[in-house]
């Protein structure tokens, strides 16, 4: 443009400017401006293009964002589900010792009423015992103990009650070792310390479950969560071992998704 401006000064300087050279430097300028206005619009759309790029970089962070947030609770109704399950469990079995109780007891009363002599009181003695044959019927019918004290500890779990959780699942291990509640009792005590964050507590049970317990229905969840419990304390390079463990040993479990998960957090890319 200014090459234009400088033809027209010399064309005027030397006088020979006629009205078509006039016209024809109008048409140069006008071509010349359109030219601007078009980089203009050019350089206008790059700058949308740029804003719009950015504006779809933060809707996709926005995106995995809440991806990650609804695997969180989904893992989350998957923890509160199984709790559930258990729970349910604890209950049916002392609903089932409860129905035992109370046949007994009517088994005892009906037995009490049309007893023959000699099952009454002075009855013998049931041999190596001081109870009495009918008294040791009822003793029989005390199955239920174990699964009330178990229910009770995991319902003190689900309330939030985790100290009175944490004695409950010991005391019914003391009471009751080797039973098929066993794993699960310390499965419960570590999930207790974890919800407390006292994460080498927690470490402590979990690993106790997977020692002893080797074939438990609750290794590939404690694992689970002993590898977070380690990532909680800090201690990253114990977590990403465990993590990997649960995709080794237990492929194809939630607990596995999870891990892969937790695992793709950290930067550890897994086959």
């Amino acid at each position: 443009m200014r090459r234009l401006f400088v033809t027209a000064l010399a064309l005027t300087a030397v006088g020979c400017v006629s009205s078509g050279d006039i016209d024809l430097l109008h048409r140069e300028i006008t071509d010349v401006s359109r030219q601007v206005e078009n980089l203009g619009k050019q350089s206008t759309g790059k700058e949308d293009l740029k804003v719009m790029s950015q504006r779809l970089a933060d809707q996709n962070s926005q995106v995995l964002k809440s991806n990650a947030d609804i695997q969180v609770e989904l893992q989350q109704l998957r923890d509160q589900i199984e709790s559930l399950q258990s729970n349910l469990e604890a209950t049916n079995q002392r609903l089932e010792a409860l129905t035992n109780e109370l046949a007994a007891a009517r088994d005892t009363a009906a037995t009490g009423l049309s007893a023959p002599p000699g099952t009454g009181e002075g009855a013998p003695m049931v041999p190596g015992t001081n109870v009495a044959p009918l008294a040791a019927g009822a003793a029989a019918g005390r199955p239920s103990e174990p699964a009330q004290l178990y229910g009770s500890a995991h319902e003190d779990y689900l309330r939030g009650n985790f100290d009175l959780a944490i004695q409950g699942f010991r005391d019914y291990l003391k009471r009751y070792p080797g039973t098929d509640l066993s794993d699960n009792a310390l499965y419960w005590i570590g999930e207790c310390h974890y919800s407390k964050r006292q994460f080498r507590e927690a470490i402590e049970s979990f690993t106790e479950l997977l020692n002893d317990y080797k074939t438990s229905d609750k290794a590939a969840a404690a694992l689970l969560k002993k590898g977070l419990a380690y990532l909680e304390a800090g201690d990253r390079a114990q977590a990403v071992i465990n993590l990997q463990y649960v995709l080794y040993e237990h492929p194809g479990t939630p607990e596995a998704k999870r891990s892969k998960d937790e695992l793709a957090k950290l930067g550890v890319k897994v086959r």
